[in-house]
């Protein structure tokens, strides 16, 4: 009886031991995404920044900003006021967030940034690190494949959809694109197609190109009007290429089907995955954030099947 009392008493303080280890490391961190819920993008982020938490058994509260500085900057202050552990964000906006984000360094809590970082760096906020794309690198190389592929030569025009053209992330492409098709003298604009919906941005990118016939390819900066661009053509009666970044399960269709050149994956759930274990290590052992570039890779007709069975998800 002795022995099943003390052995009892051993179980307990194990226990007692295993929970309050447990939960000192049960940190709480915010993960603030710029845009819209309903745009599909971001289920790969959020897919990231979950995995990651559940792997080191964190919590993390996701908060879109519905493309909304102001609601962005609220969701920051409410994060300081909460004292969380740590803190992701897009800084979508130069100079938008930069004296929140220094408010919630100066109070000890950690910010990464992810997907779109100040076009100046570490130089333009206080954030400990990036991770995300070189957005000029990849514009730059998604639009040499296109003037590879197309053919495109000196007085073409190209037309660059995007959702958000002031957004860095749109600035920092379309840099890398006009630099491409400058070198082989190609004329070129950035159309605003918003972020309101596939169907709206199909709208808009089907008007654009019925009243330009002149247009000889599309590049597409995000997403929403890579997704669109094959359908938008055909509606407007023309017969011409189109290539873009990021990757869904209609993009990577389309690049089978041979309607799309190719697309730029930017690999968002890392970009969820990697900001989240930053912060978690950063807590729990002093590691300090580092950038990540999470690639450009040109995913195209040779190297899309693969991808299929993860897109929209993970991919």
């Amino acid at each position: 009886m002795k022995k099943f009392l003390g052995l009892a008493i051993l179980i307990v303080f194990v226990m007692v031991l295993s929970l309050v280890a447990f939960s000192q490391e049960q940190y709480n961190f915010t993960m603030i995404i710029y845009g819209t819920s309903g745009n599909p993008f971001w289920i790969k982020v959020v897919n990231g920044t979950r995995e990651a938490a559940s792997l080191f058994g964190i919590n993390v509260d996701i908060q879109f900003a519905e493309d909304d500085p102001v609601r962005q900057n609220n969701l920051i202050e409410t994060a300081i006021v909460n004292k969380v552990d740590g803190l992701g964000l897009c800084i979508n906006i130069d100079d938008a967030y930069d004296e929140n984000v220094k408010r919630a360094m100066d109070a000890g809590i950690p910010v990464v940034a992810y997907n779109v970082d100040d076009s100046q760096g570490a130089a333009g906020n206080a954030r400990m690190a990036f991770v995300g794309q070189n957005f000029e690198v990849a514009g730059y190389a998604i639009a040499k494949r296109t003037i590879e592929v197309a053919g495109l030569k000196k007085g073409d025009h190209v037309v660059c959809p995007v959702e958000h053209p002031t957004a860095v992330y749109a600035a920092g492409r379309y840099a890398g694109v006009k630099k491409a098709l400058d070198e082989v003298g190609c004329t070129s604009e950035v159309l605003d197609t918003g972020a309101i919906s596939l169907e709206d941005t199909l709208t808009k990118l089907t008007q654009y190109l019925l009243g330009h016939k002149e247009t000889k390819a599309v590049i597409a900066l995000g997403q929403m009007p890579t997704e669109v661009a094959p359908q938008a053509i055909a509606e407007a009666g023309l017969d011409i290429p189109n290539a873009g970044f990021d990757i869904s399960k209609t993009i990577v269709e389309n690049i089978l089907a041979g309607k799309t050149i190719a697309t730029v994956d930017q690999q968002p759930f890392y970009q969820g995955f990697f900001t989240i274990a930053q912060l978690y290590y950063y807590r729990k052992y002093g590691l300090v954030p580092c950038d990540i570039n999470t690639g450009a890779a040109i995913i195209d007709k040779m190297n899309a099947k693969p991808i299929l069975d993860f897109a929209d998800t993970v991919r």
